[in-house]
């Protein structure tokens, strides 16, 4: 890991490949940058940039901006007995040099942070998908530039129809390349679900069904069953469960680089493990699996049950930690085995890896993003290590470059 020297902060903003013009460089006022990551919710979100710019004299709107889904109103109306009289617009040469759509939805935007004559990283690649304005009653106007990556499209629009025996990989290539991406997916996740869309297919003679949803819905639903992340950089996306980073990318020290911290321990609504109920139903037989956390050890421990009279979930209660119970899963074929097997450590992943978070803010640097590990120093035994970053908001304005992160501990990778 290599130390990051401090310099001046400096960024780098393309519009269609081309350098923006210095003067609209002059009259930006902020650069914010957020790393998609999870939202509130845990769902995957698209990364966004918003640039702020001062709009003096409203020199930044004398050109008409493509995609607001409207033609453009004549620049001047004057009203007076005779009737309205419309005045042909005046450009001002200041703005006849500035490119002719410019700020127009849809055009590709990228961004680079870091800082002046040292260090710049490329950051995003995305595509303009708003513009905030503001007239205040007295004050300088100004307007905000809004873009999002490329995982924005598959949020477009929701969709029913079913993909027969078609394997899930095949089913997110496809929804990849309807969205102008390429692909790139885990082997794991290929060899998986290629088995399962056999096994399904003979015992269940059914496939994957796209019901309402949008193609992000559906993606998630997707990753969802193998446990896997999914995301975009650039034009590529990536469906992995194991392509992620598993050592830190760089280090932070409370009191230098890392200016704040405030770590989170909850155990309210945590548990150590997983218990589902199963049945199958050409004996009938039930049993109970449960999966859980070895604290002492740090290993995962497996128990199986037979549910007599509901004995087994009795015998859950008697742990020392809670447990989770989900509904009965009743099994008919060997891909219901295969799809609970995934579904518990999917469950336990989740619920055992929230259970320390925290928050924080740092001096900038661009390679705090979503999904990488970094190692928090000199905040004592409990609460130094390793974390795994949820989300990471990058801002340049008038006081600096600081970058605010969320990160978790991640006890099951």
């Amino acid at each position: 890991m290599i130390a990051l020297p401090r310099y001046v902060p400096d960024y780098k903003i393309q519009i269609n490949g081309e350098n923006i013009p210095n003067e609209l460089r002059s009259s930006i006022s902020s650069v914010t940058y957020q790393d998609g990551g999870e939202d509130s919710s845990g769902k995957q979100a698209a990364s966004r940039v918003e640039i702020e710019i001062a709009n003096t004299n409203l020199r930044w709107l004398k050109k008409h901006i493509r995609g607001l889904g409207f033609r453009p109103f004549p620049s001047g109306v004057q009203a007076g007995l005779g009737g309205a009289q419309i005045v042909k617009a005046t450009t001002s040469s200041s703005v006849t040099h500035i490119p002719e759509g410019i700020f127009d939805l849809e055009s590709q935007l990228s961004l680079a942070m870091g800082y002046a004559t040292d260090y710049i990283e490329d950051v995003f690649t995305g595509e303009i998908t708003g513009l905030d304005v503001n007239f205040p009653n007295s004050g300088m106007s100004t307007m905000t530039l809004v873009a999002h990556d490329y995982l924005h499209r598959l949020s477009r629009g929701s969709y029913s129809r079913g993909f027969g025996p078609v394997a899930d990989f095949l089913i997110a290539a496809i929804l990849s390349a309807e969205n102008l991406l390429a692909p790139i997916i885990d082997p794991s996740i290929v060899g998986a679900s290629a088995a399962l869309s056999i096994v399904n297919h003979v015992f269940n003679g059914s496939g994957r069904k796209q019901k309402a949803q949008s193609d992000l819905e559906l993606m998630q639903e997707i990753a969802d069953i193998y446990d896997a992340d999914f995301w975009v950089d650039g034009n590529v996306f990536y469906l992995s469960r194991f392509l992620k980073d598993y050592s830190p990318s760089l280090s932070l020290t409370w009191g230098k680089s890392l200016l704040s911290f405030s770590p989170k321990v909850t155990t309210i609504g945590q548990v150590a493990g997983i218990s589902v109920n199963f049945t199958l139903r050409e004996i009938p037989l039930s049993f109970v699996v449960t999966v859980s956390w070895d604290v002492d050890r740090e290993s995962l421990v497996t128990t199986i049950i037979p549910d007599v009279c509901g004995t087994a979930v009795s015998a859950t209660k008697t742990l020392a930690d809670p447990i989770l119970s989900l509904i009965n899963r009743p099994i008919s074929s060997p891909v219901d085995i295969t799809n609970s097997a995934l579904f518990i450590a999917r469950e336990l992943r989740r619920k055992l890896n929230n259970r320390l978070t925290g928050t924080g803010t740092a001096i900038g640097d661009p390679r705090i993003r979503a999904g990488v590990i970094i190692r928090l120093q000199d905040l004592g035994p409990d609460f130094s290590g390793d974390y795994r970053v949820v989300s990471a908001n990058h801002v340049i304005d008038s006081s600096g470059y600081l970058t605010q992160f969320s990160v978790r501990k991640e006890i099951i990778p």
